[in-house]
C-alpha cells in the first residue's frame, strides 16, 4: 500500500511541476513578445517607420511637400542624398557618361559648344534638303573602308563624287533637292582648247554678275560640285575636253566670287572645296528632264533665283524661252535640237549647305508640341 502511494503521488508532483513550468512560459511570452502584425493594426505603420532611413521627411505624392534641401531629393517619402552622375571632361568618349557643364557630346566626344559645328537652319527646316545630304553621306560612306570615320559627304573625294555620279542614275534627281543651284551654259565649241581669247572681258563680266546673285549661298556652302557635261553632239574625246575647260572656267568664276574681297593671305580661313569632275556623253540629259530637275525645286515651283546662267542676254532669253515651251518632247524640230544641244554644253553648280556631321540638337518633347501640325 506504502508503494502505490509513493507512485501516485510522485506522478501528482512531476504533474504540478509541468504544469507550473508552462504557466511560467505563457507569462514569459506575454510580457516579453513582439506584437504580431497580423493582430495589431498599428503594426505596419510601426515596421515602416522602423525600416526608414534617417532624414528629412518629405512627401513625394504632394508638389509642394516633396521639396528637399539642396543636393537632395524626396525618395519613399524621405529626403535622400543626390547621387552623382559620372562627368566626362572636353576630348573624352561620351558614350557611357555625361559631359560636363559647357561641352556637348559630338561625334562620341565631349566638345566646348563655341567649338561645334552646328547644322545650319537651312538644313534643319528642310525636309527634303536634310534627306538629300544624308543619302549622299550614305553613298560616301559605302566607299570608304575605314569603319571609324564619320559618315560625311566630306569625306568623299572628288573621284568618288565622280564615280557615284556615273554609276547611280538618280544622282541628278538627288542633286534637285538642293536649293540655289545653277547652270552655266556655253557657247558651241568655246571656250577654245588650244586659246585663251574666250571668254571676253564683257561676256567674263556677265557672267560673274550672274553669278553673284548666288554669293551669298556658295560663302555658306560647307562645299560646292562643280559638275561638267560633255556634249553628246560631235567628237566624244574633244567634246570631253571642252567639259574639263568648262569645268575649270566654271570653278574661277565660282571662286572668284566666293573670295571677292578677301585678301590672298585671308583666303585659306574662308576655303570652301569645290568638288569638280565632269559626267560623259554618254549621259546626256533631254529639255523635259533638264526642266523638272533643274529649273524646278521638288514640289514643283521655281526657285527663288533663276538658275539659268548663260554667257549673254539673248541667249539667255532664248534658252528661257525654248524651256518654257510646252513642246519639250518634239525631238524633230529644230528648236528642240538647237535647245538640246545648249542644255548640255553645261556646268551644273550645287552649293552643298550641310555635311551630314554637323550637331544637331535633339528635340525635346515640348519642341515637339509647339511644332505646327
Amino acid at each position: 500500500m506504502q508503494s502505490e502511494f509513493d507512485t501516485t503521488t510522485k506522478l501528482l508532483l512531476a504533474l504540478t511541476g509541468f504544469m507550473a513550468i508552462m504557466v511560467g512560459l505563457i507569462a514569459y511570452i506575454a510580457v516579453f513578445r513582439e506584437p504580431d502584425p497580423l493582430l495589431d493594426p498599428a503594426a505596419p505603420a510601426a515596421v515602416a517607420a522602423k525600416a526608414k532611413p534617417e532624414g528629412e521627411a518629405c512627401d513625394a505624392s504632394d508638389l509642394d511637400a516633396a521639396m528637399c534641401p539642396a543636393g537632395k531629393y524626396c525618395k519613399f517619402d524621405v529626403c535622400v542624398p543626390v547621387t552623382q552622375t559620372n562627368l566626362c571632361g572636353e576630348g573624352k568618349s561620351c558614350r557611357d557618361c555625361e559631359c560636363e557643364e559647357g561641352l556637348l557630346c559630338h561625334h562620341f566626344r565631349c566638345t566646348k559648344e563655341e567649338e561645334v559645328d552646328r547644322t545650319p537652319l537651312e538644313c534643319e527646316e528642310n525636309q527634303r534638303l536634310a534627306e538629300a545630304v544624308q543619302t549622299l553621306a550614305r553613298k560616301c560612306a559605302a566607299r570608304k573602308t575605314d569603319l571609324q570615320k564619320i559618315a560625311s559627304t566630306g569625306s568623299c573625294t572628288t573621284a568618288d563624287w565622280e564615280a557615284l555620279a556615273l554609276e547611280d542614275e538618280k544622282f541628278d534627281l538627288l542633286l534637285s533637292a538642293f536649293p540655289n543651284r545653277m547652270a552655266i551654259h556655253f557657247p558651241n565649241n568655246l571656250p577654245h582648247l588650244t586659246k585663251q581669247t574666250w571668254p571676253t572681258a564683257p561676256t567674263r563680266a556677265y557672267l560673274l554678275t550672274q553669278i553673284r546673285q548666288f554669293k551669298e549661298a556658295l560663302k555658306a556652302s560647307k562645299q560646292v560640285f562643280v559638275i561638267g557635261r560633255a556634249s553628246p553632239d560631235g567628237d566624244a574625246a574633244n567634246n570631253h575636253l571642252l567639259a574639263v575647260r568648262r569645268m575649270d572656267l566654271a570653278s574661277q568664276l565660282v571662286e572668284s566670287v566666293i573670295y571677292e574681297g578677301i585678301p590672298e593671305t585671308e583666303r585659306d580661313k574662308h576655303r570652301i572645296p569645290l568638288r569638280s569632275f565632269t559626267l560623259p556623253t554618254t549621259n546626256p540629259i533631254n529639255p523635259a528632264r533638264y526642266k523638272k530637275s533643274y529649273l524646278s525645286n521638288p514640289d514643283g515651283t521655281r526657285p527663288k533665283i533663276n538658275p539659268i546662267i548663260a554667257w549673254d542676254e539673248e541667249n539667255q532669253r532664248l534658252m528661257q524661252t525654248g524651256l518654257d515651251g510646252d513642246d519639250l518632247d518634239n525631238q524633230s524640230s529644230k528648236e528642240w535640237q538647237r535647245l538640246y544641244g545648249m542644255i548640255n554644253r553645261v556646268v551644273l553648280i550645287i552649293p552643298i549647305p550641310c555635311l551630314g556631321d554637323e550637331y544637331e540638337r535633339r528635340k525635346t518633347i515640348l519642341d515637339q508640341k509647339g511644332e505646327a501640325p
